[in-house]
């Protein structure tokens, strides 16, 4: 973690530092690089920052406070990469010394956070380290029993290939639909992002009066709600009605956060007690990379959706596309996520696994800055 904490930083700040080459060749070199480098040390630093939480702590609702911790963090940052980026941008005068400029303050400020979260945990538990080397086809056996995970594997196909679905049309939607500028879009994520982090905390309590799997539901329903509000969403709606949207779904995407990434670390715990095993890097990785591949999907599908009904690129972003383009973003803004969010909801009946079924092995001891 502290070594992936350097570089990604420093790969972030080479992507908007591009030299000048005398060949395009040598810029699409350079920026190879730097993408490889950034996605390798942020791998390096994601799959052991999931797989701590369950070592943490052996207790059932501890860990969804922890993870509640991480919603937050999560989503102020998700803010200052949407909103607090191009912000910058334009303060130091939008040109291309601005945008390298700002890719050596966000990625310092990438570096520091990092370092502080591998810091700061250095003195967490952990379970000492063994020398026992495990087949790989054992790990595939394992990982088949352990039901709950695959279950939770195959929600967050759904919810994160609806969410980039959503993403990817949003700007086409707000720009060509609703004929609204990117003000709008900064007050809308200002606001989601500021009802997420304020309904955490109650998110947190609710899940330890109805249970996890329950409050799971009930977000993903409430989530997929609000999104089907955008059905009703026109041109002339008030700043105010906008935001109480947002102000609505950030709400029920608090809970979808949290109960997703707490119900993920049992699923970790879960495995410890039927194999005997700590493997949760061995699993952190197979959950980041189904996480990757689903946000990759959405974009995938919504490319083909827009190009294969008519969606004119070249037009102005304010310019009306023919029916069968506002028809391909409706169904790429609205329906694909509001599909995917009652997917998850339903597929949550397989989901069985329960506080009592985590009673067992805590075998763990205070770390001395190693781990």
């Amino acid at each position: 973690m502290l070594g992936a904490a350097l570089f990604c930083g420093l790969s972030f700040a080479m992507l908007f530092r591009v030299p000048d080459f005398a060949a395009e060749t040598g810029a699409y070199f350079y920026i190879s690089l730097a993408l490889v480098l950034y996605a390798l040390s942020y791998t390096a630093f994601q799959v052991p920052y999931m797989a701590m939480p369950a070592e943490m702590t052996s207790d059932y609702h501890e860990r969804t406070r922890i993870m509640s911790w991480r919603v937050v963090f999560m989503t102020l940052g998700n803010m200052m990469g949407s909103a607090g980026a191009p912000g910058l941008v334009k303060l130091l005068g939008e040109d291309r010394s601005a945008y390298g400029d700002m890719g050596l303050i966000i990625g310092a400020l990438i570096c520091l956070a990092m370092l502080f979260c591998a810091l700061g945990t250095s003195g967490a538990r952990f379970t000492p380290s063994d020398d026992v080397r495990v087949p790989f086809a054992n790990h595939l056996v394992w990982l088949w029993r352990n039901k709950p995970l695959l279950v939770l594997m195959t929600i967050k196909i759904a919810i994160y290939s609806g969410i980039s679905s959503f993403v990817a049309v949003m700007l086409f939607f707000l720009y060509s639909v609703l004929k609204k500028g990117p003000e709008v879009l900064v007050v809308y994520s200002l606001v989601q992002t500021g009802a997420t982090i304020a309904f955490t905390p109650a998110c947190a309590w609710l899940s330890r009066q109805i249970g996890k799997k329950p409050a799971y539901v009930l977000c993903l329903l409430g989530f997929a709600v609000g999104l089907m509000t955008w059905l009703w969403a026109t041109p002339d709606e008030s700043l105010w009605v906008l935001s109480s949207r947002a102000l609505f779904i950030g709400a029920f995407a608090a809970g979808s956060f949290l109960y997703g990434n707490s119900m993920l670390i049992d699923t970790f715990a879960y495995d410890y007690q039927i194999t005997g095993m700590r493997r949760e890097g061995v699993l952190s990785a197979a959950f980041s990379f189904v996480e990757k591949a689903s946000l990759a999907l959405g974009p995938l599908i919504i490319g083909a959706l827009l190009s294969g009904m008519g969606f004119d690129k070249s037009l102005d972003p304010m310019d009306d596309q023919t029916p069968s383009a506002v028809q391909a973003m409706y169904i790429g803004f609205i329906w694909i996520p509001v599909t995917c969010q009652l997917t998850a909801a339903g597929l949550l009946r397989f989901y069985r696994l329960k506080k009592s079924d985590l009673e067992g092995r805590s075998e763990v001891v205070p770390s001395n800055g190693g781990g």
